[in-house]
């Protein structure tokens, strides 16, 4: 402990404590570290960030110190690549070599009480382990199916990347009878699941480490205002996906509907929308402004853009694209909060998709019941309780 200092958090007292902090851009994993900073930050706590340079002024304007990758290289732009079209080098980048051995230079010239990692570098996880610092795993998609079922093994293919960066580190290999996941984050100390743990699936073994944490946003929701005319947000990924055929036609079944559109395009350049007289497009505007007066949200269902809709209480209509997108969809439509369509819907399918979410209050009344879930997690500050257990 660098400080003798108290601070009171919801009853607890804790100690000012020094705290690393590794990220990547990879689209809506970044929201939950960055919030978390801010929490942690505003508590008086000391952080340090490791990460790519596009993402230096985020974190510093949340008050962090920040540390660009000296040998660590994304292998590209998840704004104008397709991350999916060069897994091996994302893969290559998050269980490398490389990127352990940044987060231990970091760690040597500045030393911390803690490390909070972004749950898939799994390199940076091996390294804190490597230092014996007490480290904790921020996971950014369903936990359960990360961990357990048939999905759970799509990971394990990185198996040889990841165990040749624990060799290179002096670490034991994994536990080579459970997914990849599960045994990687059931090695830190603690994982935290930033989703309301209602929305999980529920798992068949809980491991010890794991709290719901619920969702971490850069700034709380706002408070709720109900538009005169129906405000529909389209949403789809900040990372390039090939999105543009399916906002056209989520676009064009909206034409015909008495509401406002608006449509964020997240940073990604899509060429050639033809945008109807009910729409606005904007390259991006903040989550927060526009949900608390939504009435519906048109979304690829990446669980950040889930996570904010439901913060605001707001139904969704979920085009999954792929990625964890499809679980978290199925998780929508199995909780009653909106509808799971198939990305290749017609627009008379969106268009019909959209007018029962708009027009069944069963889908606000859930949605607005899963914000009260949210609401109670505290944007983050369980999950700064949590780690301050840490120090």
């Amino acid at each position: 402990m660098h400080s003798d200092d108290r601070s009171a958090h919801h009853g607890w007292v804790t100690r000012s404590g020094r705290f690393g902090m590794v990220v990547w851009a990879a689209g809506g994993n970044v929201a939950p570290a960055a919030g978390l900073a801010r929490v942690l930050c505003g508590r008086g706590h000391e952080v340090r960030v490791l990460g790519p340079s596009v993402l230096r002024e985020r974190f510093e304007a949340a008050g962090c110190a920040y540390h660009p990758f000296a040998r660590a290289r994304e292998p590209g732009r998840v704004d104008e690549d397709v991350f999916d079209d060069n897994l091996l080098g994302w893969t290559r980048f998050i269980t490398g070599s490389r990127l352990a051995d940044d987060v231990a230079e970091m760690l040597g010239r500045h030393p911390v009480d803690a490390l909070v990692v972004d749950a898939f570098l799994s390199a940076a996880l091996a390294a804190g382990e490597r230092a014996r610092i007490p480290t904790a795993a921020l996971v950014h998609v369903l936990y359960q199916p990360s961990v357990e079922g048939p999905s759970a093994t799509q990971w394990d293919p990185s198996r040889p990347l990841v165990e040749a960066t624990r060799g290179h580190l002096d670490l034991p290999p994994l536990d080579p009878g459970s997914p990849v996941l599960r045994t990687v984050w059931g090695r830190a100390d603690l994982a935290l699941a930033c989703t309301p743990e209602q929305f999980d699936h529920p798992l068949s073994d809980r491991p010890a480490n794991l709290r719901h944490v619920g969702p971490i946003f850069d700034q709380a929701p706002d408070v709720r205002t109900e538009p005169t005319r129906p405000l529909v947000l389209v949403s789809f990924s900040t990372t390039n996906m090939r999105q543009g055929p399916t906002l056209q036609r989520v676009l064009d079944a909206c034409e015909p509907l008495d509401v406002d559109v608006l449509c964020t395009l997240g940073g990604v350049a899509v060429d050639g929308l033809r945008v109807p007289g009910n729409t606005t497009v904007r390259d991006w505007r903040p989550h927060r402004e526009v949900l608390a007066r939504a009435s519906a949200v048109i979304t690829h269902a990446g669980l950040s853009t889930v996570m904010h809709a439901l913060g605001n209480g707001v139904p969704m209509v979920c085009l999954p694209m792929g990625r964890d997108q499809p679980l978290n969809a199925e998780r929508v439509a199995d909780l009653g909060l909106g509808r799971d369509i198939p990305v290749e819907s017609s627009v008379a399918c969106i268009r019909a998709a959209a007018e029962e979410v708009l027009g069944d209050a069963r889908f606000r009344q859930q949605a607005r019941r899963m914000a009260g879930a949210v609401a109670g997690y505290g944007n983050g500050s369980i999950a700064a309780t949590e780690l301050e257990s840490l120090l």
